[in-house]
């Protein structure tokens, strides 16, 4: 079947190149047959990174409070020997290797395992994160939380699904009512983000139910996606971070901006804001204040 997938891709495909014809409005292949390659690429780096979990050989300092195990670089081999296998024309870009590949309009953006200071310390909130993004706009996710048992998959135009079920974000309508999650600390510009998550998390406690701060960005990006949670307010992103969870969210209903409200570009160092859509608005006010 994969032979077929890839034969039937590069005939599409070059159409594209050559021509700059399309037979779908955004992808040159149908969308669900290569968003279950996805899948199962992340199931299978999220299987192994989680057998992995209960004996790590130690744990590496990428820098003084960031860190990297032998299962990220893993997890990562996996989903990069399947990618260059089944679709060798695409850039690829990964947290720990870097750009892989370029030259491609087409970008898979590969997090190994995002949250690994939760992994490496047998929290089991984290997981692996695929998303396949065309000139910064992402077209399908595949994002596997091998802790919980579940994966959550988006495709543009197709909805947001956890264990094939489709999900949606929250109803929540009142800020005073919602649930909270803010960024990490100790990310990026330390004193400048650590500050500014502090300020979050202040306006955030004024104003709302609860604040909390799971560590993972695909945790509390498919929590919202699902409804568990209805702002996501991210101080510190790579493009690795959001890819997969920016689709998640919009596809399950919600909004997805920087914070002050612009369009998101995908790049190093933004600050996102994740939402219900419902509370949007007045979460960007809030921050603002």
């Amino acid at each position: 079947m994969h032979e077929k997938i890839r034969e039937d891709f590069f005939i599409q495909y070059k159409l594209v190149i050559k021509f700059g014809v399309m037979k779908q409005e955004e992808f040159p292949f149908d969308l669900k047959t290569v968003i279950a390659r996805a899948e199962s690429w992340a199931r299978e780096a999220g299987t192994r990174a989680l057998e992995m979990q209960g004996h790590l050989n130690g744990v590496k300092y990428k820098t003084p409070k960031d860190v990297v195990t032998a299962a990220d670089l893993e997890s990562e081999k996996i989903i990069v020997s399947h990618i260059k296998e089944e679709f060798p024309e695409f850039s690829i870009r990964t947290e720990e290797a870097g750009m892989v590949k370029s030259g491609s309009p087409y970008e898979w953006i590969i997090d190994p395992v995002d949250g690994t200071v939760n992994f490496s310390r047998g929290i089991p909130l984290w997981g692996v994160s695929i998303a396949l993004v065309k000139n910064a706009t992402p077209l399908l996710s595949a994002i596997f939380l091998p802790g919980l048992g579940n994966m959550y998959t988006a495709y543009k135009g197709g909805g947001t699904f956890c264990n094939k079920k489709p999900v949606r974000v929250s109803t929540t309508d009142s800020l005073s009512k919602a649930v909270v999650s803010n960024g990490d600390f100790n990310v990026g510009d330390w004193a400048k983000i650590n500050a500014q998550n502090l300020y979050n998390f202040e306006k955030e406690a004024l104003n709302c139910t609860r604040v909390k701060c799971y560590g993972s960005a695909v945790i509390e990006g498919t929590f919202t996606a699902s409804g568990s949670l209805d702002v996501f307010v991210m101080t510190m992103s790579y493009p690795w971070d959001i890819a997969g969870i920016a689709l998640m969210v919009t596809e399950a209903g919600g909004k997805v901006t920087k914070l002050d409200g612009r369009p998101i570009c995908f790049v190093d160092g933004e600050q996102v804001l994740f939402s219900n859509g419902i509370l949007h608005d007045e979460v960007v006010k809030m921050l603002a204040e």
